[in-house]
Formats: C-alpha cells, sequence, structure tokens
C-alpha cells in the first residue's frame, strides 16, 4: 500500500519517514520530493553546479530519513529532470535505514544548472505487509546514519561503526 499525503503527515508528526529538514511545500499526494543539498562531480562538492552533458555526478539530500521497519522507500528522478535528460539508478530505501540519502545521476542532456535546495528526486512510501525480520539496521546497516556524501561502501561502514560505538 502507498502512503498518501495525510499519512506521510502524521508519520512525519511522529518523528518517521523524514526525521530532519521535512518542508510540506515538497509533500506530493502520494510521496515526497527531496532536495539537493551537496552536488558531487569527480570528486569535488558544490552547492550550485553546471551539469553538463555525459557527466555522472551524486547528490546527497537536505532530508534525513527515518524509515520504520514495516515501510520501503521507492524513489525516481522527477520527470522535470529526465525531460532534460537527467536519469538516476537508485535502489529500495531499505525498512530501517535511517539518514540522509546520495543518489546517483547522469546527464545525457544539454547543460542543466542544478542547486542547492532544489527538487530532484520523489520518494514513495510503501507499507509491508508487515515488519522486516532483518531491518537495515541489522541486516548490514553500511550506510546507517550517513550524513553529506557517502561514495563507497567502505566510506559507509565507517559511518555505521562509529554510529554502532556512541
Amino acid at each position: 500500500m502507498i502512503l498518501n499525503d495525510s499519512t506521510i503527515m502524521r508519520m512525519v508528526s511522529d518523528g518517521l519517514l523524514i526525521s530532519e529538514n521535512f518542508d510540506r511545500g515538497c509533500l506530493t499526494p502520494n510521496g515526497y520530493d527531496l532536495r539537493v543539498d551537496a552536488i558531487d562531480v569527480e570528486g569535488r562538492q558544490y552547492s550550485e553546479f553546471e551539469i553538463g552533458k555525459n557527466v555522472h555526478f551524486l547528490v546527497s539530500t537536505i532530508e534525513i530519513l527515518k524509515i520504520p521497519d514495516d515501510v520501503v522507500g521507492m524513489i525516481w528522478t522527477r520527470s522535470s529532470f529526465a525531460r532534460k535528460g537527467i536519469f538516476g539508478s537508485f535502489g529500495a530505501i531499505d525498512a530501517g535505514y535511517h539518514g540522509n540519502l546520495t543518489l546517483s545521476f547522469f546527464n545525457a542532456g544539454s547543460a542543466v544548472n542544478l542547486r542547492r535546495g532544489e527538487r530532484i528526486a520523489q520518494i514513495v512510501f510503501v507499507k509491508m505487509i508487515g515488519s522486516a525480520e532483518k531491518p537495515y539496521h541489522i541486516r548490514s546497516g553500511n550506510y546507517q546514519n550517513s550524513r553529506g556524501i557517502v561514495k563507497d561502501p567502505v566510506a559507509g561502514s565507517q559511518i555505521a561503526s562509529e554510529a554502532k560505538k556512541n
């Protein structure tokens, strides 16, 4: 079952789904538009950047997610960016995940100016039949409590290890 806007609002009020930096203006009838925090192009980070044609780039989200153990997040590139030639490769956001996201994009179109705060992807929250037996934080948690752009599992493991120590 896909969560609607009123259910998302209720859950956010309870400290779930989006635990930090929620903006009601990003709420959609059946999801939420995630916003750009930082942009990484060839290892350098920017708050604004003109993404050229045939350029791969990473984006961290402003929002900090707190996905319950019985919800999964599905992400799509916003259609306004897809029409410009920006395509993303995303996996499901596992039940039990907490942190911001690092999203991977490729620009196959003309140059596009991207800046912090811009809505770039939509997350749709799907209620599972029951809670996960081994939610993300128990199963692996490599990226649990991520902040900023995280490029590889080694860096993610360091984040998870530090979080588990605290």
